[in-house]
């Protein structure tokens, strides 16, 4: 009898845990958190070993740190998957050698990716 209750209840969990992706507008099929996690420290070129901060679905508008639709329609969904590590960005030109001020190497990047594919969209690195 207890086996069986421990069926019922997981099942009732999945049925809810499927009710809950769909009411969030999640489509069934996409990508893993996991493949995501992958497929994003792949996009990302740290000296150092990248480290994940987080991975959460969502749509493209809630991520896009001001980047337009023409990057991607708003309503798209997405895997934003942030990393902290050591990336090199650019100084920008040097207008005057000795006031010139980079940013420190150790940054946050958030990688966008394709809900169902995994394809990447964008990625955004802030200090």
């Amino acid at each position: 009898m207890r086996r069986l209750a421990v069926v019922v209840a997981a099942v009732l969990l999945l049925a809810a845990a499927w009710f809950a992706a769909v009411e969030v507008g999640l489509p069934a099929g996409g990508i893993s958190r996991n493949d995501a996690t992958a497929l994003a420290l792949r996009q990302v070129h740290s000296s150092t070993a990248p480290s994940l901060s987080w991975a959460l679905p969502g749509l493209f508008a809630f991520f896009r740190d001001g980047a337009t639709n023409a990057v991607s329609p708003w309503h798209r969904v997405v895997w934003a998957v942030r990393v902290t590590g050591t990336f090199q960005s650019s100084c920008g030109p040097a207008s005057e050698p000795l006031i010139r001020r980079c940013p420190s190497p150790d940054h946050t990047e958030t990688v966008l990716l394709d809900y169902v594919s995994g394809e990447f969209i964008m990625a955004s690195i802030e200090p």
